[in-house]
């Protein structure tokens, strides 16, 4: 069944509204009939399956309630992934991948060697990214939406990591040594949160590392090979929950 999420406005006792964007998907791209049941989320960790009501010549559908089910999918640990900013093309993939594998929440980050050096981003580009976070979130069956973060500087993303999780984690390429083993981490872990941090495409400076620590910070090792931004990006929160068991 196909699945959309929608907000709490659009529920009223056992009816749905859906609204209008999702009504031109549901009427001329997804084609389906009258009677057709769907599944609508509320963002709260709670599904609905709903029966379709579909009105073409007013563009208009709504839905009755027939079933309504808690979401198992949501991992019990939050994750949150900061990763440097990066070409359109990587940060879309990060934010549609880091959903499809469980990722709560998306900070972008600019810091020394990040290819883009300024926090601001259009209002165009952040509802696209908002987008694919939704599509993603449907597509793999999510019952919350991850949050996305406007981008800050790393020194920020650092201090808010480190007061709001109960672990933070930096991936580091120079760690292959000096670092501490991610298994052993995350070993008995028992909080509900977890930061994790992954460098842009010139890597961490050794002083960013150091900034890292200062704030509390653990330093970790993905391996002694070389993983790309985007690579690192999605290994880290894969094996973070693979070795919490909630993969």
């Amino acid at each position: 069944m196909q699945r959309f999420f929608l907000n709490p406005e659009c529920f009223i006792d056992q009816q749905v509204t859906f609204p209008k964007e999702i009504t031109h998907q549901i009427i001329h791209v997804l084609r389906l009939n009258n009677g057709d049941p769907v599944i609508v989320l509320d963002n709260s960790g709670v599904c609905y399956q709903v029966d379709l009501q579909i009105n073409p010549p007013e563009m208009k559908v709504t839905g009755v309630i027939k079933e309504t089910h808690t979401v198992t999918s949501e991992p019990k640990t939050h994750l949150t992934l900061a990763f440097g900013l990066s070409s359109r093309e990587k940060v879309e993939w990060i934010l549609q991948k880091g959903t499809e594998i469980g990722v709560s929440i998306f900070y972008p980050f600019i810091s020394s060697r990040t290819l883009v050096r300024s926090t601001a981003i259009s209002p165009k580009k952040y509802s696209r990214w908002e987008g694919i976070i939704r599509e993603a979130a449907e597509q793999s069956g999510r019952g919350k939406l991850p949050v996305l973060h406007q981008p800050l500087d790393f020194t920020v993303i650092m201090s808010e990591l480190n007061k709001s999780h109960d672990l933070c984690l930096l991936a580091w390429e120079g760690a292959t040594d000096g670092g501490e083993n991610l298994t052993k981490v995350i070993k008995g872990f028992l909080g509900l949160s977890l930061g994790m941090v992954v460098g842009p495409e010139g890597g961490f400076s050794e002083d960013e590392v150091k900034i890292a620590v200062d704030a509390g910070c653990r330093v970790v090792s993905l391996g002694a090979r070389i993983l790309r931004m985007e690579t690192a990006a999605m290994i880290i929160p894969a094996l973070v929950l693979n070795l919490l068991g909630e993969l």
